[in-house]
């Protein structure tokens, strides 16, 4: 699950004096300081104080949008959701070069970790309440669908049907930077793919929740027992399709040997989600798009490049399978 892959943007350490000179933590005596592993484009950094408290100081390699996203979306779950607490945050790059939060510390291991554990009782307990998780997430609705200005109101609307994923596929596949990663016979061989079955995103299904839009197990924070403690990193969240939250779930999955899937799946639809016709296709169609562009980079690294060639192939190789997983 990304094993390896390299940082999209640098990760920003700061020293530990400038984070002594903090606002928030000018009154308290912070220990120590430590980059803390996933995230590959902002940078996530574990602050200690000297009575033992922890807090994650969370730096936004891009712009502050993402970070006002990130922080109403937290602020308006209201303990439905496990998410940290936003303690203090600024926007204004004094203090650092950079927008920063400040979040309570969760305590727990990723799910990906969990999940190369192999310990089956653990993993069918984290899928349910992953499952019951998202189908709660995706029952967040809004007027239209589209890209997130920093109070959540829609500012850019998105429309998806085949017209538009056809676009994007060729955009980055053919016209973009992909072809210099994984090859120009294999964009060519994904692009035909697509066309042949892009049919399926002209009934996408409900287009107008709220998606994460990096809902994987990187992302998800467990305890010893598989119980969900912390869902992270909000940035990319958007109001669309469903399937693009699932498609990221199930990348790594295979439909012929997953002890994650069917409870995960069970679970969602039980607490409300809802799959629609050919679902777990129309997913990996999304999931495709997002693939896509995480390879249309002028950069890439070798690591990225084998996984994303990897999960892209197996998507094709797979895909008749998903129909006897869809009924």
């Amino acid at each position: 699950m990304k094993a390896g892959w390299e940082r999209s943007h640098e990760l920003i350490m700061p020293e530990l004096e400038t984070v002594r000179n903090l606002a928030f933590f000018k009154h308290k005596e912070v220990h120590k300081i430590s980059p803390l592993s996933g995230g590959l484009n902002n940078s996530n950094i574990k602050v200690t104080t000297d009575d033992g408290v922890n807090y994650v100081l969370r730096i936004y390699s891009r712009n502050k949008t993402s970070l006002h996203i990130e922080r109403e979306l937290i602020k308006g779950f209201s303990g439905e959701i496990p998410v940290p607490q936003v303690l203090y945050f600024d926007d204004s790059c004094t203090d650092l070069e950079h927008p920063f939060l400040i979040m309570s510390w969760v305590d727990g291991v990723q799910l990906s970790e969990l999940m190369y554990q192999q310990n089956k009782e653990r993993i069918v307990t984290a899928a349910r309440d992953v499952g019951m998780y998202l189908a709660k997430i995706h029952q967040v609705k809004f007027p239209q669908s589209g890209f997130f200005d920093e109070q959540l109101y829609i500012q850019e609307t998105v429309e998806f049907g085949s017209d538009l994923f056809l676009s994007l596929i060729e955009e980055m596949l053919i016209n973009g930077h992909a072809d210099r990663h994984i090859g120009r016979d294999l964009c060519n061989e994904v692009l035909h793919f697509c066309q042949n079955h892009a049919h399926l995103m002209d009934e996408p299904g409900e287009q107008s929740t709220l998606v994460h839009s990096d809902f994987n197990p990187l992302n998800i924070l467990v305890d010893q027992t598989g119980a969900v403690t912390g869902i992270l990193d909000w940035e990319y969240a958007m109001s669309g399709s469903p399937m693009m939250d699932i498609g990221n779930m199930l990348r790594y999955e295979k439909v012929s040997d997953s002890t994650f899937m069917s409870p995960f799946l069970s679970s969602y639809v039980a607490h409300g989600g809802y799959l629609p016709e050919k679902w777990l296709q129309k997913a990996k169609l999304h999931d495709l798009v997002a693939l896509s562009g995480l390879v249309n980079k002028e950069e890439c690294g070798e690591a990225r490049i084998a996984d994303i060639k990897r999960l892209i192939l197996q998507t094709m190789e797979e895909w008749d399978l998903y129909e006897d997983v869809q009924k």
